[in-house]
């Protein structure tokens, strides 16, 4: 796949629900990265997945300098919204942007100008940085993405991940840049092997699946900003939504480190209150032993050097995201045993 600058060409697919208020300030910043990365052929494909507000006359509204595709569909979720997307894309390149997200000016250039100087640095996934200003639920995500990914986020550089630690580095589709005909084999393998096409992590289990052939790269200077739900309800549709599609990104026996501790998750959230309920004189000592762990969380997170502010977002919103996280992975569960088990009837 030899090419140099003038021969980069770019689809930019746009999954777009309900976003009338965000396509007019994400989509220019995308044309901005185009043009600061000298691409001369390019398209931008706005998949409206069946939203309910003006999305798709704001999308027909749009003045861009380059040509822009609207493509509506019955609501089918962001995978098969990129799909659709991929699907019609016609140059070599794709970008997945989400319209929560804006861009940096420089970073396809950043990555334009690693693609002439090396070839295996075909695939993107973006450093996100998380609009903090104000908003306690962003600190909060800030906080966890920084202990989930400590290896990069504690000292962030360019860096080349493949198979083998997979887990330790970050990775998304938020914001992500690849071939084409990668991607298209990446969608297919997909959907033959996730459980729920809709409901269903098309950032894990999609960019493992690209890893087991490519290296995924990632630099601090091929970033977007990403914004974050800004109040409680949308926090917590969110985290439980968030927690259905964790399951089947993680619930498989293929060497992922999260797999035991969510059979672990599983088998305690259901064991402890059985127990608790045949013993009830150990239900204060429970309580008790929880809250010394949610103090040891806050502690915890200001040696992992947390700044104070994301660590007591996390602190105060960790026990609502518990519960409705776990509901998310249980709603999940229940959801692949009945697919399973019509399946087998």
């Amino acid at each position: 796949m030899s090419l140099t600058k003038s021969l980069v060409s770019l689809s930019v697919v746009i999954p777009a629900y309900n976003a009338s208020q965000w396509l007019p300030l994400s989509v220019p910043k995308v044309v901005t990265a185009i043009k600061n990365a000298k691409i001369d052929k390019a398209e931008i494909i706005i998949v409206d997945d069946g939203s309910s507000d003006d999305t798709a006359k704001v999308a027909k509204a749009l003045k861009l300098d380059y040509p822009v595709k609207l493509i509506s569909q019955a609501n089918a979720g962001r995978f098969l919204a990129r799909c659709t997307g991929v699907e019609a894309a016609k140059y070599e390149y794709v970008l997945f942007i989400d319209t929560r997200v804006y861009i940096g000016e420089d970073a396809l250039k950043h990555v334009v100008d690693r693609l002439s100087a090396k070839q295996d640095t075909l695939v993107w996934t973006s450093h996100v940085i998380i609009d903090k200003q104000g908003n306690p639920y962003a600190r909060f995500w800030e906080a966890l993405t920084f202990i989930s990914w400590r290896k990069y986020f504690a000292n962030p550089r360019d860096c080349s991940y493949g198979i083998k630690d997979f887990d330790y580095y970050p990775k998304g589709t938020t914001c992500f840049f690849v071939p084409r005909e990668i991607i298209l084999e990446a969608n297919n393998w997909f959907k033959d092997n996730t459980k729920n096409e809709k409901a269903s992590n098309d950032d894990t289990l999609l960019i493992r699946r690209i890893a087991e052939k490519h290296n995924i790269n990632l630099s601090p200077k091929f970033f977007c900003t990403y914004h974050a739900r800004t109040n409680l309800r949308q926090y917590s549709k969110h985290v439980y939504h968030r927690g259905k599609v964790f399951v089947d990104g993680f619930l498989r026996r293929d060497g992922n480190r999260f797999f035991w501790p969510l059979v672990g998750f599983l088998i305690l959230s259901v064991s402890v209150p059985a127990y608790l309920l045949i013993f009830p004189q150990y239900i204060v000592g429970t309580i008790l032993l929880l809250g010394v762990a949610w103090v040891s969380e806050l502690l915890a997170a200001c040696v992992l050097k947390v700044p104070f502010k994301d660590a007591l977002s996390l602190f105060v919103l960790s026990p609502l995201f518990a519960v409705l996280y776990g509901a998310g992975i249980w709603v999940a569960v229940f959801d692949i045993y009945v697919r399973r088990s019509r399946t087998t009837n």
